[in-house]
């Protein structure tokens, strides 16, 4: 399995079978989500998982005082908080539209029941779930020890989509704003708008076509 990026993933459902996610992606209930609206609330408990159709949305963890730590950004075929089919307990981790969302509520019996019947789909979900749990490790010791900024800059490369390089720059999801950025290395939003703009005099990165870019290593 190729490696995952923590907070802007490889869809998990080309793990699955091609037929079952057509077949998901065809007879799902579908529910839209305009930008900014909640779609897994505190305390949270469904029957059902989501699977992103269209738009992007983000996870994240909410502190007592308010404060929210974003621990994932979702798009296109990513399944939101796929844990929950392996637990009844309630959703810690919430989940909201970055942009309009449209997704597809499949029922958990129904993802189970191919996971329990594909014992090299369950093979890869344990390889992709280990990944992620020593991607963690590996966020929560930069944010432990990091500063700030190097905390941004680590997290503008988790972020970096490879895919799109133009003459040795990546660019960074166009939806993600200060707050988000802010909620993803511990910090607020002042802090990082001042630091983007330090970064960018320093040419670690610019800002261009309204996103931000970072320089390949």
């Amino acid at each position: 399995m190729n490696n995952t990026n923590l907070l802007y993933p490889i869809s998990i459902s080309n793990l699955f079978p091609e037929a079952t996610v057509k077949d998901w992606m065809n007879k799902g209930k579908e529910i839209i989500f305009k930008r900014g609206d909640a779609i897994i609330k505190p305390q949270s408990l469904s029957n059902y998982i989501y699977l992103i159709k269209e738009g992007n949305a983000n996870m994240f963890h909410m502190h007592e005082d308010g404060k929210e730590c974003v621990v994932g950004i979702l798009s296109r075929g990513d399944f939101i908080h796929m844990l929950d089919i392996f637990t009844e307990k309630n959703s810690e981790v919430l989940a909201k539209a970055l942009t309009d969302v449209k997704i597809l509520a499949i029922h958990k019996d129904q993802i189970r029941k191919v996971v329990k019947e594909d014992s090299k789909l369950s093979m890869e979900l344990l390889s992709h779930f280990s990944l992620r749990l020593q991607e963690m490790i590996e966020i929560l010791s930069q944010i432990a020890y990091g500063k700030v900024e190097e905390r941004l800059l680590f997290l503008f490369k988790r972020l970096a989509d490879r895919n799109k390089e133009q003459e040795g720059w990546l660019p960074i999801p166009i939806s993600i704003t200060h707050k988000d950025m802010a909620g993803m290395v511990a910090s607020t939003r002042e802090t990082v708008t001042l630091l983007i703009n330090k970064l960018i005099q320093k040419g670690l990165i610019r800002q261009y076509n309204n996103r931000i870019w970072i320089k390949t290593e």
